[in-house]
Order: structure tokens, then C-alpha cells, then sequence
């Protein structure tokens, strides 16, 4: 199909501008004319006889044209322009004033209910974050109690891991060693570490190789960069600077949703029964594991879906007021 510029089909507004804005300038044209009508007329209407111009006109058509034709004619005419075009601007103002006041009033309850908007996102933040913290507490009473039953002491720790957007994030974490119970970092990489073994595996078991940090500094930067990609630099700044691993995917109907890490800096912690019994724990518990993360995700996208309809009702506020407290 051929684009055009006018007909029906044609995509030009150039000559609906045109005719808004003549529009628009409609009455103040006529008073604008009227007045200048005015002027030039009353200039030639003094010196002007029409009674001797009647008496040397006979014929009609150039009376007619004596009658229309004449300054007199063209005061009158500009006076009704000046009248027409006064009384259609005065009214014109007297609605811009009636739409001023509305939009006033439009825009002061536009302004109250974005209050009100903002309070309920204020509460329903508060609320969202509370649910949150009593998934976390439910979670970490739960690692507490697995705690017991593998006998960790101060020198291990447990933690659960949700997958979500590509990365892993802290979902819960417990130790008797308050130092190694921080969460310092809450988002990791699904190409790294530990957790990454278990996620693409299933299962990591690392209870060997990996040198202790204190009898081989060096020895485990090297190792834990090799094995797991770790920047030597971040791995002094590691809270727990853990050499025996025991990882466990978290699995919903074949999908792999999360990863529950057990770690030691023992080297003597881990012994194929302990681990046998890690295993079996987390078989047993897999449902459990499952509703953890599974409401974990859940929060995590109701947050950010939460943010985003924030964002977009400010933007849309603020839009509307831009046009006027108009609404679409």
C-alpha cells in the first residue's frame, strides 16, 4: 500500500494543526480585524458624502455596490467583528477560568490519593518484609534442628540457598559460631562455588582435597580458585574459609530450585557415614527443603513485582499531573 499524505488513508496532521490553531485564534481574530476596520474606515469616512454618490448612481447593481462598498459600511462591519470577537473571547476566558478551577480541584484529590496509594505501599512493603523474616525464621528453626541431628559444633555451619533470575541467594544460614552465622552476601554467582557444583550435579562431596586455610594459605587460594573459581583477593575476606563441603541440590519435580551446603574448617568432620547421614537427612526432608525455597522465590518476585507496580504508579501520577490531572 502507498503512503500518503492527505486522503483518508493518508497519515498528515499538519492541516488538523492548522485548523486548531486558527481555532483557537478565531475570536481574537475578528476583535483583532474589527478593530483595524475601524481604523482605515474612520479616516475616510469623514471626507465621505454617500448622499451626493447616491444621487450620481442610478442603476442597481452599482447602488448595491455603493451600499457594501463604502466606509461607512466598513465601520459598521468592524464594530460587529469587535463586539462578536470581544463577547467570544470574554466567554472563552470565562471557561479557561471553569477548567482551571476543576483541574485544581482535580489535581488536589490526585495529589491526596497518591498519598493514600503511598501509605497502602508503604504497609504493604512493612507486611511483605515481615512475611519474609518469618519464612527466614522458620527456615533457620529448621536448620537449627538438622543442626542437632548431624552434632555440629562451632566450627561447621549449614545454609540454604534459592535460586532465582540466574544467581543464588541466602535464604537462611545457621551456626553455633555467631562469626560464621553472618550473612555477608546475599546474591552468588550459578557459575561458582560450591553451590554451583551441587546445583549442576545434584551433589558435591569435597571432603579431601581441600587444604586446611590455616596449616596452607596459599595452598587453599590455589585450590578453591582451581576447583571453584574463587578469586584469591575475595577469599581473605571470606568469614568461614570452609575445606570440607558437603552440597545437595534442591529438587522440585526435576527442577532444581536450590542448594542446602553443609561445611566444616575441620578436616577430621566429615567421614562417609556423616555424609551418608547428610544425604539420607535431606531425601527424607526434601519436601520440606522444597517449601522453603519454593516460598522464598515467592517472596522474592512478589517484592520485585510489588516495586515495579510502585514505580509505575508514581509514573503514571506524575504523568498525569504533567497533562493536566487528565486520566487515560
Amino acid at each position: 500500500m502507498n503512503k500518503l499524505r492527505f486522503g483518508f488513508t493518508g497519515k498528515s496532521n499538519r492541516l488538523n494543526q492548522l485548523s486548531n490553531k486558527f481555532g483557537q485564534w478565531w475570536y481574537i481574530f475578528f476583535a483583532a480585524t474589527g478593530s483595524a476596520l475601524i481604523s482605515i474606515c474612520a479616516s475616510f469616512a469623514i471626507g465621505f458624502d454617500i448622499a451626493n454618490k447616491f444621487k450620481d448612481t442610478t442603476d442597481f447593481f452599482p447602488c448595491l455596490w455603493l451600499i457594501i462598498w463604502n466606509p461607512w459600511c466598513g465601520l459598521i462591519i468592524g464594530a460587529t467583528a469587535i463586539i462578536y470577537g470581544g463577547k467570544g473571547t470574554f466567554e472563552d476566558l470565562e471557561n479557561l477560568n471553569v477548567l482551571n478551577e476543576a483541574l485544581k480541584k482535580e489535581n488536589a484529590t490526585v495529589s491526596d490519593l497518591k498519598s493514600r496509594i503511598d501509605s497502602i505501599s508503604e504497609d504493604s512493603e512493612s507486611l511483605q518484609n515481615e512475611l519474609t523474616d518469618l519464612q527466614v525464621k522458620l527456615v533457620e528453626t529448621w536448620l537449627k534442628g538438622s543442626s542437632r541431628q548431624w552434632h555440629l559444633s562451632t566450627q561447621e555451619r549449614v545454609t540454604i540457598y534459592y535460586y532465582v533470575d540466574n544467581h543464588f541467594y541466602l535464604l537462611a544460614r545457621h551456626s553455633q559460631n555467631p562469626i560464621y552465622a553472618e550473612q555477608h552476601r546475599q546474591k552468588f554467582s550459578r557459575n561458582q562455588g560450591v553451590i554451583s557444583q551441587a546445583w549442576q550435579h545434584k551433589i558435591c562431596v569435597d571432603i579431601e582435597n581441600c587444604p586446611l586455610h590455616k596449616d596452607d594459605p596459599e595452598g587453599y587460594k590455589n585450590y578453591m580458585q582451581k576447583q571453584y573459581e574463587y578469586e584469591p583477593r575475595k577469599i581473605d575476606n571470606l568469614a568461614m574459609k570452609s575445606s570440607r563441603f558437603v552440597a545437595i541440590s534442591i529438587v522440585d519435580s526435576d527442577k532444581h530450585i536450590g542448594v542446602i551446603v553443609v561445611e566444616s574448617v575441620r578436616s577430621d568432620f566429615f567421614k562417609s557415614q556423616k555424609v551418608s547421614q547428610i544425604k539420607r537427612y535431606c531425601t527424607d526432608y526434601q519436601s520440606y527443603m522444597v517449601d522453603f525455597v519454593r516460598g522464598a522465590i515467592q517472596y522474592d518476585k512478589s517484592v520485585k513485582v510489588s516495586q515495579n507496580q510502585n514505580q509505575h504508579v508514581d509514573q503514571d501520577f506524575i504523568e498525569s499531573l504533567a497533562k493536566g490531572g487528565k486520566h487515560e
